[in-house]
Formats: C-alpha cells, sequence, structure tokens
C-alpha cells in the first residue's frame, strides 16, 4: 500500500451514507475509499455527522482506511417529523410503512405530498447550504484535484453543484447510484407538476455543469444525458469485495450447502412494495406438495407487511431479519441458491441491483424475478442466466426445477466486478480527467 504522505492528488467524496449507515448505499463509496489509495488516490470523505438512516452496521467501519479524513458536519432532517407523523420511512422507501388506519392514512399522505412538494429533491435538501459554506472553507485552506457527489439523495449533488461553481478549476463528477427524476418511489410522494418541474431542472443543471457523470446500470446514461454513449459518462457498476467473502473451509459443516436435504434459496436486502414475487411464492409451495426435494426460502433482511401477507401461509418461507453485511455474506455462502428479485416498475428496468455482483462471487446458482426489456435481463442474457416475470407461477415452478439440479450450476466470472479491479478503472478515469 502507498504511503499516505506521498499521495499527491486528492479527491474529495461527498456521501449521505459512511458507516456505521448500513445498507446497499453505503458499499459502492466505502470499497472505493478502501482501495484508492494504492491507485495513488487519497479520498477525503464528507458526510453527515448525525444522519437518519434505518440500518446500522458496525461491522463496515472496519472497512475504513487507518487515518482516512472524515469531514463531518450535523444535519437537521425534516424527514425525522415526517416519519413520526406516520410519513412512513424518512429514507425515502414508504413502500414498507404498516397499512394504516384511516386516519393515519390522512397524516401519511400529507407527510409524503410534503415531502414530495416542499423538499425537493429530498429531505435533505436543507443540509446543501450549510454544507457548500462548511466546504468552501475547507477548500479555501485545503487543496483537492476532484469532487465527486454520489447519489442518492440527490441532493448531494446539489452540494457538488455549489461547491463546483465556486471553485470552477476543480473537476466534479457526479456519481449516479440510482436514476433520478424517474426514480420509481418519486410516485408515492404525489409531486405537483411545478415541483416535478424543479426537481427535473436541478438534474439538468448538475448534469451540465459536471465534469464527468458515472452511472452504475447502462440505461441511467440514456435518462441522464440523452444517449448510452455520450463520453461524459463512464458506467462503473457496483461489484464485490474479496476479503468480505469466506472460503467454504471456514464454514461449519453443519451449514454447508448439499447437507441439509433441502435446497436452501436465499433473499438478501429488503423486499416491499413492487419488490415482490408472487408467482415464486406460489410456485414454492406447489413444490413442496409435488416434488421429493423440497425448497426452502430465507429472506435476510427488512420485509414489508404486503410481503408477509402474501406468504403468511407458508411454511418453507422463514424471516431471518437483518444482518451485518458480512454475516449476510457468510449466509449467501451456506444457501444453495440465490434470489434476485427486481422492483415491477418501469424505472426500475433502468437499474441493475448490486446484489448481483455478490451472487455470481457466491458461485451458486441465481433465481433472478424481474422484467424484460430491462438492464437486468439484459445482463442474464449475457450470461445465459434464467429469469421470469413476478408474477409468473409456471415459469418460476419450471425454474425452480432447473435451478436445483445440476443444470443450474452455471458459474460466471466475478473478477471483473471485485471492488479492487472496479476501484483501478475508476482510478484511471480520474487520472484522464485531471490530466
Amino acid at each position: 500500500m502507498k504511503d499516505v504522505n506521498n499521495i499527491s492528488r486528492k479527491v474529495l467524496i461527498i456521501t449521505y451514507y459512511w458507516p456505521p449507515s448500513g445498507g446497499a448505499g453505503v458499499q459502492r463509496w466505502l470499497k472505493f475509499s478502501k482501495y484508492l489509495r494504492e491507485f495513488g488516490w487519497e479520498p477525503i470523505i464528507y458526510t453527515p455527522e448525525n444522519p437518519d438512516v434505518p440500518i446500522f452496521d458496525e461491522s463496515l467501519v472496519k472497512d475504513i482506511p487507518n487515518d482516512l479524513v472524515v469531514l463531518k458536519l450535523p444535519i437537521f432532517e425534516p424527514s425525522r417529523v415526517v416519519s413520526l407523523l406516520g410519513g412512513g420511512s424518512s429514507t425515502g422507501r414508504t413502500g414498507a410503512s404498516k397499512s394504516p388506519n384511516e386516519k393515519s392514512s390522512f397524516i401519511e399522505g400529507f407527510s409524503r405530498w410534503v415531502r414530495g412538494n416542499i423538499f425537493v429533491p429530498d429531505a435533505r435538501v436543507t443540509w446543501v447550504r450549510p454544507s457548500y459554506k462548511f466546504l468552501k472553507n475547507y477548500l479555501e485552506e485545503n487543496r483537492v484535484d476532484v469532487i465527486i457527489s454520489t447519489g442518492p439523495p440527490h441532493s448531494m449533488h446539489l452540494i457538488g453543484l455549489k461547491v463546483k461553481q465556486a471553485f470552477p478549476k476543480i473537476k466534479w463528477v457526479s456519481d449516479f447510484r440510482d436514476p433520478w427524476s424517474d426514480m420509481d418511489y418519486l410516485d408515492e410522494f404525489k409531486m405537483g407538476k411545478r415541483a416535478m418541474r424543479k426537481l427535473v431542472a436541478m438534474e439538468k443543471e448538475v448534469i451540465k455543469f459536471s465534469d464527468h457523470v458515472i452511472i452504475n446500470s447502462p440505461s441511467v446514461a440514456k435518462t441522464l444525458l440523452g444517449s448510452n454513449n455520450d463520453p461524459k459518462a463512464s458506467l462503473i457498476p457496483n461489484g464485490w469485495d474479496m476479503n468480505d467473502f469466506v472460503s467454504s473451509n471456514d464454514i461449519n459443516p453443519n451449514e454447508k450447502t448439499g447437507t441439509r436435504g433441502v435446497f436452501k434459496l436465499g433473499h438478501f436486502g429488503s423486499l416491499y412494495g413492487s419488490r415482490n414475487a408472487p408467482g415464486l411464492w406460489r410456485a414454492v409451495k406447489k413444490w413442496n406438495l409435488n416434488e421429493n426435494d423440497k425448497v426452502e426460502v430465507v429472506l435476510v433482511g427488512t420485509v414489508g407487511d404486503e410481503i408477509k401477507d402474501s406468504i403468511n401461509n407458508i411454511d418453507s418461507i422463514k424471516l431471518l431479519g437483518g444482518m451485518g453485511h458480512k454475516e449476510a455474506v457468510r449466509e449467501m455462502m451456506n444457501c444453495d441458491g440465490l434470489l434476485l428479485v427486481q422492483n415491477d416498475t418501469d424505472p426500475a428496468r433502468k437499474c441493475t441491483p448490486g446484489k448481483l455482483y455478490e451472487y455470481i462471487a457466491c458461485k451458486k446458482p441465481i433465481f433472478s424475478v424481474c422484467n424484460n426489456p430491462s438492464d437486468l435481463a439484459t445482463r442474464l442474457d449475457e450470461w445465459n442466466l434464467p429469469y421470469c416475470d413476478h408474477d409468473d407461477e409456471k415459469a418460476a415452478y419450471e425454474m425452480l426445477r432447473q435451478i436445483t439440479s445440476k443444470e443450474g450450476q452455471k458459474i460466471i466470472d466475478a473478477s471483473p466486478f471485485e471492488r479492487r479491479a472496479l476501484t483501478e478503472t475508476l482510478s484511471h478515469l480520474l487520472n484522464k480527467l485531471i490530466s
């Protein structure tokens, strides 16, 4: 590893999510930051001191490089008040909230309207101005070569925009982990035309002033820049970290796959609202009534009430609750197959779930539920991996037959998506930007 004192190139990363925050949002830039020094870049993190996040994962703190500069500023989040009033998750994922009675339904609806029409682009927008002042003072005293903002929340890009306008000579990269103006959950906030116009204008201004744009799924480029081949955009997908994976020799013999007499299919991450697989749930129930080789489905992570309602009479589907990331990876390795469920919405067609890359690193059969056409379906077709629609019980049943047999044991080369390799790609981009 390079001596920190000998690294001359510095990159300031503006991110809402940082350990001990957990969940999918923190992984991408935590892992980039972990390996950037190996390629001659010193990361500097700017993040809230007191973020309102639904998941904490202390195990991720171990991935933070030694002596890394982490700049923190307190944030006031109106979203906390909104969630207390009954507006669902303050993080924007309202689909996992409980079914309300009439009174709470009114409060929830009003809270969502406030979130969608007052706090544009999101409830972290109140942090933009104080962050700009803080970073302006910092950059007047400390040199950086590149600024990177990552969203969602996309208000992080507004911080990057203001800093770029104040320091035009510093290169600015906006990183989109999800789409912006056509993200599926925006429909839940009942955004009026005025609020939507404002959001779209923000998006256009961010793209205009960015020196470069990074996306993690191909179709996002067309949404943001009007073309899949715009030279201003680079595709750097999500990935997997070799250090998160244990060897099969480290797994308890009683936990190893193939020793239980039951095929264990695991889903990792949240299930809520449109991220559901009713066809598969019915197929699993039917399969275990008809077939000798049984299937057990384990769900790791938050499961919304509507999902629980659709599986409550299926004994072979187990809820394991939340886990830290490394514990979840260990559980993936203990499964016989891995379940990937994409949201059943049009905007989700432009997204590729990050867990796909950890799944292929596990070298287990993958059972995917997604729309076609979609970026995910294109990737699965590339690898000749099967998938089915969300409500297609017949196709799901046949996929269970395939995945539980040797026919389902297809191994994909995961090395291009290892975090160190992806960080090297990022470093080349940054080098080119300042050359």
